[in-house]
């Protein structure tokens, strides 16, 4: 064997450096894109009011008689307070010096991107916390549902529109509500012949672009993996999800102005993909090195981070509506 070999000359071969770097995998951004939004200065809360409608009036009048006054309506009031989150990453002098990849840059797109995620999570927990609750294959519990007898099914789509419909809720996109539904829940309807049929026939040119994937009875299906998911929440180890179906002014967003999160993913069915990426929901706060003063004498640290001011409130629980159901890979 030759004295001039791969172990005798290891320290020649290099291993190539790829400077592009690789896409992060991140979620379809889309909770926040349906709610009413509004920014607030120098206050330090959010009111918003609604009065209710009168019943119908179903008897005659009676000749020379004044009818009994007609009680004053309902008026409902909703007080959004936004709080405050936040995160920030550090790094030294000398990484800023050697690194091969560019630091700032990167780390500022995935602290925004973290605000992001942050912010659609937040939207998303409040959304299935605070919807009218129900439950596929008619249960009336999380706890009692188990696969695959509780899959979701057709009929658990149109009883949810139904309800909507039942509650005079008014549509988001022009005639259509809107429906956001984890990844493994589309899987399980598109297994439903009935489902698979009319959607195919309602939407025959839809592809999933940004999360969206067609429409059907009046209702636009996004998809994103960052719907909500119960670990476990069913019967013994089922997992369960939740599927929103969404009106008009069915919730809101406020922030502070200058740091309230702008939502992330606005691309429409004919948009972009959603994902997120390099996308600065807030700002990023920079300190750039030596910035500390004394308290950073050898100008040693830096940091980046974001800060936001947000908060989100359901306004008509009967406008909104949250599906739990188990799936074709619920005990997978």
């Amino acid at each position: 064997m030759a004295n001039n070999n791969r172990t005798t000359m290891a320290d020649a071969i290099k291993t190539q450096y790829e400077r592009r770097l690789l896409t992060r995998a991140l979620p379809r951004l889309v909770h926040g894109r349906w709610g009413m939004k509004a920014r607030i200065n120098k206050y330090g809360s959010y009111e918003l009011r609604k009065y209710g409608s009168l019943s119908a009036v179903t008897s005659e009048l009676t000749e020379g008689t004044t009818p009994t006054e007609q009680s004053a309506p309902s008026l409902t009031l909703t007080t959004i307070t936004p709080a405050f989150y936040g995160a920030w990453l550090g790094h030294t002098d000398e990484l800023e010096m050697q690194d091969f990849d560019p630091l700032v840059s990167e780390m500022s797109a995935i602290l925004g991107e973290q605000a992001g995620v942050s912010a659609d999570t937040l939207i998303r927990n409040n959304l299935t916390a605070n919807a009218t609750k129900d439950y596929s294959g008619s249960q009336s519990a999380r706890t009692s549902l188990d696969s695959p007898t509780h899959d979701l099914a057709y009929v658990d789509f149109l009883k949810q529109m139904a309800a909507l419909e039942a509650a005079n809720a008014l549509p988001v996109d022009g005639n259509d509500f809107i429906c956001v539904i984890h990844p493994d829940s589309w899987a399980t309807l598109m297994n439903d012949a009935t489902f698979v049929n009319l959607f195919i026939e309602e939407s025959p040119d839809s592809a999933l672009r940004s999360g969206y994937v067609g429409r059907i009875l009046r209702c636009k299906i996004f998809v994103s993996s960052n719907a909500r998911e119960y670990v476990d929440g069913g019967v013994s180890t089922t997992d369960v999800y939740s599927m929103l179906f969404i009106g008009r002014e069915a919730y809101g967003t406020v922030g502070m102005a200058g740091i309230d999160p702008k939502v992330v993913d606005m691309g429409n069915e004919k948009g972009k993909p959603m994902t997120g990426q390099r996308v600065k929901p807030v700002e990023i706060i920079a300190k750039q090195l030596g910035s500390a003063g004394a308290s950073d004498p050898l100008n040693q640290r830096a940091t980046l981070g974001w800060k936001m001011s947000f908060a989100t409130s359901v306004l008509n629980s009967a406008w909104i509506r949250d599906l739990e159901h188990t799936t074709i890979l619920s005990d997978a």
